[in-house]
């Protein structure tokens, strides 16, 4: 397979690589610049000079307008997904392509309902969000077969069904995630934790996230504890219940992880139950505007690690007409969403509005859009 050329999106690369010595001292600083992995956390909590953007432009779009793409997230709880599906929708927009979105309500019949209804509709391609392949597997080899071009984003490629010209994927960053938050986690406890981590069991991927974090406890922090509390997004409501029992068996807890931020509010329930709220720390990943708010009030979390949603929205508009146009066969480019870790001490200086979720501002640059467009023959 040919590896796709890309080029960096510089935007105010320049500024914030001047900065980048720094705000990574004032990050370090906030962490005590002690702990084993001072350096690693500080480096997380740094905005990103660019995004990378595919090298290669696209041809054939006057064929794709009107057409419609079916975007299809796991569940409409999560507040992530709502942020890419706006960008997903304005960058579509622009090449004159619709979006319907479709929520999977996290169940196998759902999924495939909204994936057989875009089959139905001749849809110009589908989007899935967080969705492992075999919670739809029917219903989207039965779409592919039809000649509809699917996109699986946010999760780890399912070896059983492999990358092909009607089948793309745009992995997601959660193991990257689970491990900036075990990193902090390690630093701020002098590598002695005690941690609960509520993960999610709605598909293999976020377990494989959370593994990677166990992974990285194990190797930095041989005197940490970290009990794993299975939840999901159809048992929603036992999530409180379930943490709640898991801090009282295990009353040396100091740490309480939600793997994802829908889970963030059961989560804090759960440990309000518990009768821990003064004693734990709340983390969380896939942090969005809401979850960030609570960190800067210094409601329950102490550190919360997001990925770029808004970008994730262009970088899936980028792939998927490359699908539709047939502009790169099976060879997609890479697209790598960044990731940003934030903390009580970094985060004072974030604009936590929805306009800033909408712009990317938090990750870095805000000039994809653009770069996107002139891609395309758009800008």
């Amino acid at each position: 397979m040919s590896v796709p050329r890309t080029v960096t999106v510089l935007g105010a690369a320049v500024l914030l690589l001047a900065a980048c010595t720094t705000a990574t001292e004032q990050a370090a600083s906030s962490t005590g610049g002690k702990g084993p992995l001072a350096d690693k956390v500080a480096d997380a909590s740094q905005a990103h000079p660019g995004y990378a953007i595919p090298a290669d432009p696209i041809s054939g779009l006057d064929a794709v307008k009107g057409k419609t793409v079916y975007y299809i997230p796991i569940t409409q709880q999560a507040p992530q997904f709502g942020v890419t599906q706006k960008a997903l929708t304005a960058a579509l927009g622009k090449a004159g392509v619709k979006v319907q979105t479709c929520n999977g309500n996290a169940t196998p019949t759902d999924i495939s309902a909204c994936v057989s209804q875009a089959t139905r509709a001749r849809a110009g391609a589908i989007v899935t969000d967080a969705i492992p392949y075999a919670l739809g597997a029917n219903a989207l080899d039965a779409a592919i077969a039809a000649g509809i071009p699917v996109l699986n984003t946010n999760q780890l490629p399912d070896e059983t069904h492999p990358a092909a010209e009607k089948h793309g994927y745009i992995t997601a960053p959660g193991s990257d995630q689970m491990v900036a938050v075990a990193d902090w986690i390690i630093n701020d406890s002098g590598g002695k934790a005690e941690v609960v981590i509520n993960q999610s069991t709605d598909g293999p991927s976020a377990v494989a996230y959370v593994t990677a974090a166990k992974d990285e406890f194990a190797k930095e922090c041989p005197d940490c504890k970290v009990t794993i509390n299975p939840i999901s997004s159809a048992n929603f409501s036992l999530i409180p219940s379930s943490t709640s029992s898991a801090l009282l068996k295990n009353p040396g807890v100091k740490y309480v992880v939600s793997e994802f931020d829908q889970y963030l509010q059961p989560t804090l329930g759960g440990v309000q139950q518990a009768g821990r709220l003064a004693g734990v720390k709340g983390l969380t990943g896939a942090a969005q505007l809401a979850g960030l708010q609570m960190l800067k009030n210094g409601n329950f979390l102490y550190a919360g690690v997001s990925q770029a949603s808004a970008y994730q929205g262009w970088a899936d508009a980028d792939a998927v007409l490359r699908m539709m146009t047939g502009t790169s066969g099976a060879d997609l480019p890479e697209h790598k969403i960044p990731i940003r870790l934030f903390t009580r001490e970094t985060i004072g200086s974030v604009s936590l509005t929805d306009a800033a979720q909408a712009s990317g501002e938090w990750f870095g640059p805000t000039d994809f859009p653009a770069s996107y467009l002139k891609l395309w023959g758009l800008g």
